[in-house]
């Protein structure tokens, strides 16, 4: 080669215009992510849909190809591939598929978080942007592929939904009710920028809910949502008349965020599940002074979907709670949150009790009643 025409290639390679042709037997060789830019804003965590196309060749008379490619982890970098590593995402992409001809591709789908720590790190280092990494390998030949992440004021961000809380209208994650109750759902939302919103609020049903959900749509969402920050969006009337456990969520489909729906359960109560099962109490003693700090615990019930703990007035028998909690079946304590104490009456004694729910929401199993008095 002449010492022009080397001059030329070294030039052409600088601006990245040669691809390294894969070596004999290789197979992995080409990783190409779409978008393959999207930018960040600064104080805020993003969400980037990326889909991978990753290219593998096959040379006859070279080393056998895998038949199955896949990623273990992405990572973060500062300024490029190479800088210095921000944070990982431990989670694999993988997929399997026969050899066929030369060239193969295979299209990978993520869904990522990008947190508002990585993003502000990568700035007191003083690089501009974040780049996303993940390398391809099949076992015989790897390649890499990068998505650039330039982070900007939150104003030239790109429109996505970093987070989404879900509740019930008074501020809780787990609900029983009677039949025919009224009940209401709510989200907020971390939003980076400005768009359109497109999202179905979805119920599954009693009859679903006992195995794998299926969930149908109650109501469809299209808000145009303004501004970097939390933005509160309320849900549909959710439907109570049928007996047993029900799950509501909010799937997004524009933007497409980086994490799966959230959902909450709640329960119709059933009635009775037969002869009730006695749920012995662990603490508080009966007639302790009800404080801040002050935590219930319960033995677990077998086969408990939720847990109810109610407060009633010990000056009126049979009256209904005055308030309460509702918590998970794998947890067997609470503590109550200053708004529900505030329910109670200083000086006054109140009774308590612990009742089990099954997945049906029938009682199942129920507790002595101790007394405690709020100072």
């Amino acid at each position: 080669m002449t010492v022009t025409g080397r001059k030329i290639l070294l030039s052409a390679v600088a601006l990245g215009m040669v691809a390294a042709a894969p070596p004999a037997g290789a197979v992995v060789f080409a990783v190409s992510p779409q978008p393959g830019q999207r930018t960040v804003a600064l104080g805020s965590p993003a969400s980037v849909s990326v889909a991978w196309r990753v290219e593998r060749q096959f040379s006859a008379g070279g080393v056998p190809a895998g038949d199955t490619v896949s990623s273990a982890a992405g990572a973060f970098h500062a300024g490029s591939a190479t800088g210095p590593l921000l944070g990982t995402v431990p989670r694999l992409l993988s997929q399997t598929r026969p050899v066929s001809g030369a060239l193969t591709v295979f299209t990978f789908r993520e869904a990522v978080t990008v947190p508002a720590r990585v993003i502000h790190r990568a700035h007191r280092l003083g690089f501009s942007q974040v780049v996303y990494v993940r390398t391809f390998d099949d076992g015989f030949g790897a390649a890499t592929g990068t998505v650039t992440l330039p982070v900007t004021g939150s104003g030239g961000a790109a429109f996505s939904v970093a987070r989404v809380a879900l509740s019930f209208a008074d501020g809780s994650v787990l609900q029983v009710v009677e039949p025919g109750a009224p009940l209401a759902v709510q989200a907020r939302l971390t939003v980076t920028g400005s768009g359109l919103l497109r999202a179905v609020w979805e119920v599954a049903d009693p009859a679903s809910t006992a195995g794998r959900p299926v969930y149908r749509v109650v109501r469809t969402v299209r808000r145009h949502l303004t501004g970097t920050g939390v933005q509160a969006l309320p849900g549909p009337p959710l439907p109570t008349g049928a007996r047993g456990g029900y799950r509501v969520r909010l799937r997004i489909t524009q933007p497409r965020p980086g994490f799966e729906p959230p959902e909450l359960a709640y329960f119709v109560s059933g009635g009775r599940g037969g002869a009730l099962r006695s749920l012995p109490l662990v603490r508080p003693a009966p007639g302790v002074t009800l404080g801040p700090e002050t935590r219930f615990a319960w033995r677990a019930v077998p086969g408990a979907a939720a847990y109810r703990l109610d407060l009633l007035d010990a000056t009126r028998q049979g009256a209904r709670p005055v308030t309460g909690v509702v918590v998970p079946g794998e947890r067997s304590e609470a503590v109550l949150s200053a708004a529900t104490r505030g329910h109670l009456v200083p000086g006054r004694r109140y009774r308590w009790r612990v009742r089990a729910i099954d997945g049906q929401g029938r009682m199942v199993a129920e507790s002595e009643i101790r007394e405690l008095r709020v100072p």
